[in-house]
């Protein structure tokens, strides 16, 4: 057979099979041109088959995506099918909010669970009044103040280092505090562990203003710490600001402590005097310095009392009475 013979039309040639003509491609006219197809009936019977040939899913999905972009299901099926569906099968509606928490196996949590023994309880946290006063004056927490006070026993009692309110409003500089716990009736001249006064404290800070209160207020110029033995003039910040202020005021109310006011001074304590040539006084008494020294004592002072006479020690005594305690009530 030559290469230009056309092999359908060799007498030898057979015709393919129907399975054939299913299964292959159309294949051109005996009498086609080259680039010519004639659609006979014998095609369309070939052609029908392949049209009505189910195509697969991932066909239709990449013929889709052409066309247009895939559209997402619905989040919740719609009510037809939702009863469709039955009572026995998954709720598909938004779950309740209940306040629990689920948390993996083996975990553990502090929260409350629901229908625990311990809802009914009542069950509250309550702190120590005297612990939140001492605190709250520390941190400036002025209203926290005035509310706590009436619930403590006794506004006056220290921590286990002997640091009371007062302490830490004069030493954290809260001057509205210190003004509140003095004229409540606090103990002015209340000393820590190491014999510290807040007269100390301010001294210590050169605030001035808050030294003149508390010598108004009762405090004792005289009292001395515990370790060194010195008094609140003595505890004044040379390098630091205000000291030159501060150290003239106590120094002078030192000096004249027993002058001025026509000699008259208050007893701070209560003293029962241990000789005879001792004056017993009370917290509160008035007295009159005669003599504020002689040659036998330094720290004792003469004074009269009525008419008694006899020696007092001057860390006892004060410029001014100590404020009495207010009566403990909130009206």
């Amino acid at each position: 057979m030559s290469p230009c013979q056309d092999p359908l039309s060799t007498p030898n040639h057979r015709q393919p099979s129907k399975r054939e003509r299913t299964l292959s491609p159309l294949l051109p006219h005996p009498t086609q041109r080259p680039g010519q197809m004639t659609v006979t009936s014998h095609h369309l019977q070939v052609l029908a088959p392949r049209t009505q040939f189910p195509t697969s899913p991932r066909h239709l999905q990449k013929a889709s995506w052409k066309s247009s972009p895939p559209t997402p299901p619905p989040p919740y099926p719609s009510g037809a099918e939702q009863d469709s569906l039955g009572e026995d099968t998954f709720n598909m509606k938004a779950p309740e909010v209940t306040g629990q928490v689920i948390l993996p196996p083996g975990k553990r949590t502090n929260l409350r669970k629901l229908c625990s023994e311990r809802i009914d309880h009542s069950m509250r946290v309550k702190f120590n009044p005297l612990a939140l006063l001492l605190d709250s004056s520390l941190e400036g927490e002025f209203d926290l103040v005035q509310r706590i006070i009436y619930e403590v026993e006794d506004p006056s009692l220290p921590n286990d280092e002997g640091i009371t309110a007062l302490h830490n409003a004069v030493c954290a500089g809260h001057t509205e505090i210190v003004k509140f716990l003095v004229q409540f009736g606090v103990n002015v001249n209340a000393a820590d562990s190491d014999g510290w006064t807040p007269l100390h404290c301010a001294a210590s800070c050169n605030n001035v203003q808050v030294c003149k209160f508390l010598v108004e207020s009762g405090a004792a110029v005289f009292a001395m710490t515990y370790s060194d033995m010195q008094t609140a003039a003595d505890k004044c910040e040379e390098m630091e600001e205000g000291y030159t202020q501060c150290s003239q005021f106590l120094y002078g109310v030192q000096e004249k402590m027993g002058i001025m006011n026509r000699g008259v001074i208050y007893g701070l304590w209560e003293y029962n005097g241990e000789n005879p040539d001792e004056l017993v006084f009370r917290e509160g008494d008035c007295m009159t310095i005669v003599r504020r020294e002689d040659e036998d004592e330094i720290e004792w002072w003469w004074a009269r009392m009525g008419d008694t006479e006899g020696y007092i020690p001057r860390n006892l005594l004060g410029l001014y009475p100590r404020i009495k305690p207010r009566q403990r009530t909130l009206a």
